[in-house]
This record gives structure tokens, sequence and C-alpha cells, in this order.
């Protein structure tokens, strides 16, 4: 924990040699020790108060301070809060300055930004320059590999991560709704998900993306498995993250930890798991509890344990070659009923019932 303490009464004392006026030297000198949790703000400490978990506030006035000395988020930091449904944030809790108090876009017109309510006469205020619009972004993804960003589905440029997975970019943007992509490829070529992030640009403020975890890549040697068989997934996260392995619906939920470049693996027996088609995904976590952060999913992978999963998969109900309509009406015909002793013809998850989860298996795996 940090703070300060001042240890004070340290002296050291120089004799100095005689001059024609006898005079004594004494040189301080002071020491200081962090120590967070003192209830006092010292130096390198933002705020320091006991029982505070640093949540989210509304205005600059109710932030709150973390176990680390240090302001959690708040309207009014600066730092655009997508996570809490900030639309915009200039640094304030004021109106008329285009973005309201309560970090919520002010339009044009409606009297924000200066808005002289109809008097046309100050002095040609709505030509001022309002500075550069920008989106930055500051985040984590596997070590040393390009990283591509995406503005509205078209690219615009890439970054080299550091050894730590560390990247920085900034672009230039127009105002309004902008959706904002992220991917990169791991060591072994396999893509990541597009992690994309919609949210409002707001002109002549800089619109920051901070905390980004770029989800792990994951795959495996053979999707078609035998019931039993022992197979092994892995892929590339954030360095010493956290990767959780998930299968179907958190069913079944394993945990691994990524090295120091990023590579993770996982041993797994299929005996966990039934004789059916099944869905695996992971995800990274990073950070000490209580304040760690968790990545969005990666892509889906299709293990196909005892079935066929090149020829036809169970999605395909018809066994044309292809998941579409019809497949979609057997299922809409089957919807909701139960087997009993056998499993219904449209149960894709062989669970012995039609459900959402069969329907979520259909459209995943969808080719029109």
């Amino acid at each position: 924990m940090r703070g300060r303490k001042l240890i004070s009464g340290l002296l050291l004392c120089l004799a100095m040699p005689a001059l024609s006026h006898a005079q004594n030297f004494t040189a301080s000198t002071t020491l200081t020790l962090s120590i967070c949790g003192n209830e006092q703000v010292d130096e390198g400490e933002d705020c320091d108060v006991v029982g505070e978990t640093g949540v989210y506030s509304e205005t600059i006035a109710g932030r709150q301070c973390t176990p680390q000395c240090l302001f959690g988020p708040y309207c009014g930091d600066g730092i655009l809060q997508t996570a809490f449904d900030e639309e915009c944030d200039d640094g304030n809790n004021e109106d008329g300055d285009f973005c309201s108090a309560s970090c919520v876009i002010e339009p044009a017109g409606s009297g924000g930004g200066g808005s002289s309510g109809g008097n046309s006469g100050g002095g040609g205020g709505g030509d001022r320059d309002l500075g550069d619009t920008l989106i930055s972004v500051v985040g984590r993804a596997y070590p040393s590999r390009t990283i591509n960003f995406l503005l509205d589905t078209e690219s615009v440029g890439s970054v080299r991560s550091n050894s730590s997975g560390e990247f920085e970019f900034s672009t230039e943007a127009s105002p309004g709704t902008a959706t904002f992509g992220i991917w990169a490829t791991d060591n072994q070529g396999s893509r990541s998900i597009t992690l994309n992030n919609t949210f409002d640009v707001t002109q002549g403020a800089i619109t920051n993306l901070n905390g980004i975890v770029l989800p792990p890549t994951i795959r495996v040697g053979n999707q078609n498995i035998n019931p039993g068989e022992q197979i092994t997934l892995s892929g590339q996260a954030v360095p010493n993250s956290t990767v959780e392995v998930v299968f179907d619906d958190e069913a079944i939920v394993e945990s691994v930890s990524a090295d120091g470049d990023g590579l993770w693996s996982l041993s797994f027996s299929t005996s966990r798991l039934s004789v059916a088609e099944h869905l695996v995904r992971a995800r990274a976590i990073t950070g000490t509890p209580p304040l760690t952060t968790e990545s969005s999913f990666s892509a889906s992978l299709q293990l196909f344990v005892g079935v066929d999963g090149q020829a036809t998969t169970p999605s395909d109900l018809n066994r044309d070659g292809s998941i579409n309509l019809i497949d979609f009406s057997i299922l809409i015909f089957w919807w909701q009923t139960n087997g009993g002793d056998s499993d219904p013809p449209a149960d894709i998850n062989g669970n012995g019932s039609v459900s959402l989860e069969d329907f979520s298996i259909l459209l995943f795996n969808w080719t029109g």
C-alpha cells in the first residue's frame, strides 16, 4: 500500500573549521515512506479513504477512491467511460460546452457549446476552431504482433504491440456515431475476432478507449473427436493472463494461465461431453482481484464429439448439405418438444428437447 509518513529528526551535525567568527552548521535529511490507508492524502496519492472501492461516479464531487489510493472512473475525468454509458467526457460537470454535466452529448443548436440562444451578435463564436477530433486507443493484445484498426468497417491503420502486448493508436474521426474495430493474428497465424466498440465521437475532442483487452485466439488439432478422446485446445492471449475456456453455455469452465508470451494450452477429456456438436470459447482475465478486467469471448470453436462434422453437421436437419430456411422450418415444427426415450429429430445438441440452444447452434452454422 502507498501513502506517506514523515520521518523527521535525522540530523547530521557538521563541524566546520573555525573561521574568524566560529559558526556551527546543521544539515537536515528528510525520508518518506508510502502507506496507503492512513487516511492522509500524501504525495503520489489521489485520495486515501478507507472502505471505498473506486466504483464509477456520475460527478467529480462523488468520485470514489480505489484500494490503491487512486480515483476510480467518474464523469469529469476526461476519459470516455463507454462501459458506464458516457457519450462524452470533457473533464468537467458543466452544461453548454457540447458535453453536458452528466457526460451526454449536447447536439448543435440545443444551446450546448456556448450557443447564443438566438442572439447572432456574438462576434462569430460559431466559427471558432474546436481542435482535432480524434479517437485514441490504449490496450493489450498478443505480444510483438500487428494490431489492426477499423473505423466503420474501413481500415485506418495498424501498430505493433510491444513485448508485453501493450499498444497505443490514434486516428482522426468525424463527429457522430462510430464503430471502431480491433483485430490481430497470433504467432501461429490464427486470427482473433474483430473486437467492435460503438460510441459517439464529440467534435473537437479526443475520444479515449482505454483498458482494451483483445480476446484470445483458440484452436484444436482435430474438430472431429471420438467420445472420451483427449484433446488439446490452445491459442494466444494477453501475456500472464488467466484464460477461461467455456464449453457450450458455460456448462463446463476450465481455467489455465498464459505464459509471458501469451501462449496457453488446455488438455481436456471429451468423456465429460455428450455425443453431439459443442461450442467452445475463451476469454482472458487480467489484473489482481478485486481490480480485474475481462476480455470479450473469442470466436466459437466447434467440436464434433461422436458425430460427423464434415460432410453433414447436426444443424443440417434435412441432410442436403446446406443449413437454411428448410432446416429452420423443421426446427420450428419440433419446437419445445421432448423426445422421451429418444431425441426429437430437431434436437441438435442432443439434450432431449428442442429449445433456444438448438436454435442458437443452427444460426451459428447458417449457410443460407
